[in-house]
């Protein structure tokens, strides 16, 4: 069982993370895995305000976006960027919504 600080920290942090994707300072498969993870944290099983970042992230499992991009070639990253941008053209709209009703959601 969590304590309602921890609960407001995580909340705090999906706001951040749902904000951060609303202004592109972070990419929708980056954002959509980091709230997936929130998510988790918060609920320990799925909840219904998360199933898109799920999706997301399911969707993306093969893309490289994080830590795990220094462990491609230059050629390979510039592929997989550009599936990403490809994937997060046609995901935009989906997350940007989901993002919103997180933030009326968890934002106090």
């Amino acid at each position: 069982m969590k304590t309602e600080e921890q609960v407001a920290f995580l909340r705090g942090k999906i706001v951040a993370i749902a904000e951060a994707i609303l202004n592109q300072e972070v990419g929708v498969v980056v954002g959509s895995r980091i709230l997936s993870g929130l998510g988790q944290e918060l609920y320990g099983e799925h909840n219904e305000n998360f199933i898109p970042f799920v999706a997301v992230m399911s969707e993306t499992d093969h893309l490289p976006v994080d830590w795990e991009r220094r462990n491609w070639s230059v050629e390979a990253l510039e592929r997989k960027d550009n599936e990403i941008a490809k994937y997060e053209a046609s995901a935009k709209d989906d997350v940007f919504a989901a993002c919103k009703k997180l933030i009326q959601k968890f934002d106090m």
